[in-house]
């Protein structure tokens, strides 16, 4: 079989779940072999098991051929690790102590100053500088001919969307989600919660867009997305442990 012809399950959004990201692999019978699995991103922060989620996807990215993208909580936690006293705010109001807590192997409970914050970013760096690296190495985005796979959006101003910017590929809102772009290919992305954008967290169609955060972590549902022959069909697991899938 060759790669266009494989399956494609695309997943966004983890964000520290890795129960519920192993279950719904098992859901959706994801075969390395046959299947080409795609993660858009955002595998820290908020969720317990930060640290488990990027080891589980480094392995599958090593393993079996898994393309993983870059979220912007993963850029927010690698540039963490290099200023933690000056980007500490944003940081924090983004559940980046879950991810630090995660990666320490503890909970917090100390009194916090500036040189602790320094502390606990040199001990996650030195002793995790293989997941640090994998997660600043992570491409922005992946296409075929038929889709664009990014975190956040594309910048419809530009003729060319390979010309939108770092930042928007993995922070992009409004100017992506509220006008139509021109491109062909349809964009598959994470990062907006689809029930902020249909009041349901299933996975939302859009016009050549498609979006697939369940936002599992606010106790909603971790989705998958299954492309097969050009067709669409849908796996999700609740926050709640409760399985189901949905063909279109």
């Amino acid at each position: 079989m060759s790669a266009i012809e494989k399956r494609i399950l695309v997943i966004s959004d983890i964000h520290g779940c890795l129960h519920e990201f192993q279950e719904l692999l098992k859901l959706a019978n994801f075969d390395p072999i046959n299947d080409q699995l795609i993660l858009l991103g955002d595998y820290v922060d908020r969720g317990s098991k930060s640290k488990e989620v990027v080891e589980f996807v480094k392995k599958l990215v090593v393993t079996n051929g898994v393309i993983a993208l870059k979220g912007n909580h993963d850029q927010m936690f690698c540039d963490w690790l290099k200023e933690p006293v000056e980007t500490l705010e944003r940081y924090f109001m983004n559940g980046g102590l879950a991810t630090i807590q995660s990666f320490l192997g503890t909970d917090i409970k100390e009194n916090i100053e500036e040189d602790t914050y320094k502390k606990w970013a040199e001990v996650i760096l030195k002793e995790n500088k293989d997941l640090i690296d994998f997660l600043e190495s992570l491409p922005y985005f992946y296409e075929n001919d038929s889709f664009i796979f990014v975190h956040a959006g594309i910048n419809p101003s530009h003729e060319d969307w390979k010309n939108t910017s770092e930042h928007d590929f993995i922070w992009i809102r409004d100017p992506f989600l509220h006008f139509d772009h021109s491109f062909p290919q349809t964009i598959i992305h994470g990062h907006t919660p689809t029930f902020i954008l249909q009041n349901d967290p299933n996975i939302f169609y859009g016009n050549k867009k498609i979006g697939i955060d369940g936002a599992c972590v606010y106790g909603h549902q971790l989705n998958c997305l299954e492309i097969k022959n050009g067709q669409f069909a849908h796996y999700f697991v609740k926050k709640e442990g409760e399985y189901s899938d949905q063909e279109l």
